[in-house]
């Protein structure tokens, strides 16, 4: 693993040594501060001293769509790792497609991207997530907040990245030789609950509809007025659970 203090994007960090040959899966950049933290669909990640930010290299043998499997497993490592060091089951959840809630806030998000080495025919894939351990942003899309703030609780951050990596690894080894499914049940028991209503945000279309599946690839599947709607990217907002879409 490679600690520095502070990096524009640890995201970044691990690209750029990729682009110089540096290819070693499992190869962890972590950072105490981003100056230019990001999330999804170029959205700024606050990345204030106190937080964990980490991204890690994995190089699956797999074609490049099916590596978006990925982008569940930080959540789940994260949650494995909280209700250890906590020692209890906190409230926490699954947001389609990569955040992590606790309380019904989020606490925790993972950023994605993946490339293919045309040199060797290989995928590779930065697998990045931030968690909020003693902080969270006042101004966010859907609300956030802290295990600090939500437990009382102030975590050491080196430990907190000592045990997220080996759960990590641990899910990886299993996604990689057991397929999705594992994946797939594991979210789905934390993830959204059946008819829970949803509202998808899909570029200018908003799509509102009820919970109905995570497909064995990956996607969401919501039931419209329109009938059943496969989602395989957009950002997601729960609604009330009012009967109504």
């Amino acid at each position: 693993m490679i600690a520095l203090d502070t990096v524009d994007s640890t995201n970044d960090e691990l690209k750029r040594r990729i682009l110089s040959g540096v290819d070693n899966e499992g190869l962890a950049v972590w950072a105490r501060i981003q100056t230019s933290g990001k999330g999804r669909n170029k959205r700024r990640w606050v990345s204030d001293i106190g937080n964990m930010y980490i991204s890690v290299l994995f190089r699956p043998n797999c074609i490049l769509a099916d590596a978006a499997q990925l982008g569940f497993l930080p959540g789940i490592a994260a949650s494995k790792t909280l209700e250890y060091i906590l020692e209890q089951s906190p409230n926490i959840n699954y947001k389609w497609p990569n955040d992590l809630l606790l309380n019904k806030k989020k606490i925790g998000g993972t950023l994605l991207e993946a490339g293919f080495n045309r040199q060797n025919n290989t995928v590779w894939v930065v697998v990045g997530f931030g968690l909020n351990l003693q902080h969270f942003p006042s101004t966010t899309f859907f609300p956030a907040t802290s295990i600090k703030d939500e437990t009382g609780v102030e975590l050491k951050i080196e430990k907190v990245v000592e045990l997220y990596l080996q759960n990590l690894s641990e899910l990886y080894y299993d996604w990689q030789n057991m397929g999705f499914e594992p994946v797939r049940n594991e979210w789905l028991d934390h993830g959204h609950v059946l008819n829970q209503p949803l509202r998808v945000k899909l570029g200018a279309e908003n799509l509102l509809g009820l919970f109905r599946d995570l497909d064995k690839t990956g996607a969401l599947v919501i039931e419209t007025s329109n009938g059943p709607r496969r989602v395989t990217a957009g950002d997601v907002y729960l609604l009330p659970m009012t009967g109504e879409f």
